[in-house]
């Protein structure tokens, strides 16, 4: 596992336009994420004691939004970083153009299942006490957008099939899943930093985030395609 890491890293420093569409959702999230929350944020100030709480409501609602719609949004990504895997290896090359055409034919599936985890998210992603059941519901369906483009399947089939991929290879997933949370904590430290300094800061954290995004699919990937050559969770013949 510890290899399939590392060659996913060189995969991404030598064909860095494989985790361009996740980059640019992380863009596009972060500017909304900026707007949005800014203006709720801005709607909140008291104009007396005891005001703040009113609007409350409305920010964690915008909040709920904003993940969902990352999620519908970085679900069609990783359908496109999938599709232009698959084309890099096939080829030796690939674009953004290409791993866009292919990800579009799938955009309903991929779009409705991103919809669905992130829906199940939500509450992991606002209340402390539910992060842990949101890592689960994470870990399980790893796979679901990859099974989606690589199967073509639909987005319960995809997420059932991801189930079913992650108990057959639960070791070794669960060892990737935790590197990469360990990575994505360590790069969330420095988010918050970054965050801290100035508009500069705030774009490369946006950078980061949409990088580490795009690892994580290359390496699920690798993963994927690894676990089906060695015929693990997958029908033989």
């Amino acid at each position: 596992m510890r290899n399939l890491l590392k060659e996913s890293f060189g995969l991404i420093r030598e064909h860095t336009v494989v985790i361009m569409p996740p980059v640019f959702v992380s863009f596009i999230i972060g500017c909304l994420s900026i707007v949005i929350i800014g203006m709720r944020m801005t709607a909140m100030e008291p104009d007396a004691v005891g005001d703040l709480g009113r609007g409350m409501p409305d920010l964690i609602f915008a909040k709920s939004v904003l993940s969902v719609v990352g999620w519908v949004f970085y679900g069609f990504a990783q359908g496109m970083v999938a599709s232009m895997m698959v084309e890099l290896e096939d080829k030796g090359q690939t674009s953004i153009r290409s791993g866009f055409s292919r990800a579009n034919e799938m955009i309903v599936s991929l779009m409705v299942a991103g919809f669905i985890v992130g829906v199940l998210l939500l509450p992991g992603f606002s209340f402390v006490l539910f992060i842990i059941p949101g890592l689960i519901i994470t870990f399980i369906f790893i796979f679901t957008f990859v099974v989606i483009m690589l199967e073509k399947r639909g987005p319960v089939d995809a997420m059932k099939r991801s189930v079913q991929i992650v108990i057959s290879n639960l070791s070794d997933t669960l060892k990737l899943f935790a590197a990469i949370i360990g990575i994505g904590f360590f790069l969330m430290i420095i988010g918050v930093i970054l965050n801290k300094l100035s508009l500069i800061g705030i774009l490369v954290s946006m950078a980061l985030t949409g990088a580490y995004m795009g690892y994580t699919y290359v390496v699920f990937i690798k993963a994927y395609q690894k676990f089906k050559k060695e015929g693990s969770g997958f029908p033989q013949g």
